[in-house]
């Protein structure tokens, strides 16, 4: 249960940034109450679909879709 409340959390939180929008494992993991290590695989996952950038400062940024897309062509 806890785990599937967490998990609802971390969507809503994802869900809710626009393009240009930045969060952190740490912060993401505070939000959720998940463990900051699942938080930043989620992070890491979404970066590699292309929905994500990772900053110097271990930050993601949420993408625009067109730039996504132009970054995996």
């Amino acid at each position: 249960m806890v785990l599937d409340a967490g998990l609802e959390k971390l969507q809503e939180l994802l869900l809710s940034m626009t393009p240009g929008d930045q969060v952190s494992a740490a912060r993401a993991s505070e939000i959720s109450g998940l463990d900051e290590a699942y938080c930043d695989a989620v992070l890491t996952a979404l970066m590699r679909a292309g929905l994500m950038m990772r900053l110097q400062h271990d930050a993601y940024v949420r993408c625009r879709l067109e730039y996504a897309a132009r970054e995996s062509a």
